[in-house]
């Protein structure tokens, strides 16, 4: 007797564990989506069938995945999504999904026309697309300037020698005014949403001074870039081998060309606290020896305000 009320009691933790399997499962996010984009009212259904929920959506880029549809309380209560490690760069592969009340956003490899493949229980979530891997992402500046969409004109170039370096020169008509803000961002606002990191104090980035920028999207992704003045000149951009962190270097020179300590890429991740400040006023002239008055300090890769 003890013996079937074994099987009698995993039989029923198999079944609370499975009590998902055909009970409607909805997305909604960046692509084509019948019901709109981010609109947890009208979200999209998935299909289920054979033991697996599947739903296809053209162009997309990232999306949240929910058991309960309405307004955006009721969505994220019912949320699932990849934890920290997220889904990564390979299509085709099962990832584990958890239950999140404060789920971020499912990113995809690529932008492309997928197939999200989720398991009857939600315990994982597979992405296909025949759209090919494009490589080397491509990144835009939007912001004031441009009406914050991807413009052909602000698309950032490749830095030949360098996978991880791009740049861009205005042509007459691009300016930036000071005070406008802007980021940098692949067109859907996935894998890169670059900007200040509000917790590094800055609020303006100055002309000729490397300035550290984060790049993630929780919490409504990192602050706004501001120039202190106006630029028509050409932008440096270099994402480190921490994807949390970017440097960028504008100047109005458009022959500009960082030094070869920035171009090769050289940087402490574990800052020096011995390391050398360079000291610049808010003319983006270096001052070797600063005296009473505000100033930026570059230490690390990283700028900030500073009153001496």
């Amino acid at each position: 007797m003890k013996k079937i009320y074994a099987l009698a009691a995993v039989a029923c933790m198999a079944f609370a564990a499975n009590a998902q399997n055909g009970a409607p499962l909805y997305a909604t996010g960046e692509g084509d989506f019948t019901g709109g984009k981010w609109v947890p009212a009208t979200p999209d259904v998935f299909e289920y069938a054979n033991g697996v929920y599947t739903l296809k959506v053209d162009s997309l880029t990232q999306f949240k995945i929910s058991t309960a549809a309405g307004d955006w309380d009721s969505f994220n209560a019912g949320a699932y999504d990849c934890g920290e490690e997220g889904y990564g760069n390979e299509v085709g592969v099962a990832r584990p999904l958890y239950a999140n009340s404060n789920a971020e956003n499912i990113e995809c490899p690529w932008k492309g026309n997928y197939t999200i493949t989720v398991a009857g229980d939600l315990s994982t979530v597979t992405l296909n697309t025949d759209t090919p891997n494009p490589g080397k992402v491509t990144l835009y500046m939007m912001g004031d300037m441009n009406g914050w969409a991807p413009a052909d004109a602000w698309k950032l170039n490749d830095v030949e020698g360098h996978d991880n370096m791009w740049n861009l020169t205005c042509s007459d008509e691009m300016v930036v005014t000071a005070g406008d803000g802007f980021k940098i961002s692949t067109d859907g606002w996935t894998k890169y949403n670059i900007g200040v990191n509000p917790e590094d104090g800055i609020d303006q980035v100055f002309l000729e001074v490397p300035t550290g920028l984060a790049n993630y999207t929780e919490n409504g992704g990192p602050g706004n870039i501001i120039l202190g003045e106006e630029w028509n000149g050409i932008v440096w951009l270099k994402l480190e081998s921490d994807p949390a962190f970017a440097s960028i270097i504008l100047s109005n020179d458009k022959t500009y060309v960082p030094d070869d300590e920035w171009m090769s890429g050289v940087k402490n991740i574990a800052i020096d606290n011995n390391e050398a400040e360079v000291y610049y006023n808010l003319q983006g002239v270096k001052v070797a020896q600063p005296e009473s008055g505000l100033y930026i300090v570059v230490k690390g890769g990283k700028a900030t305000k500073i009153m001496k």
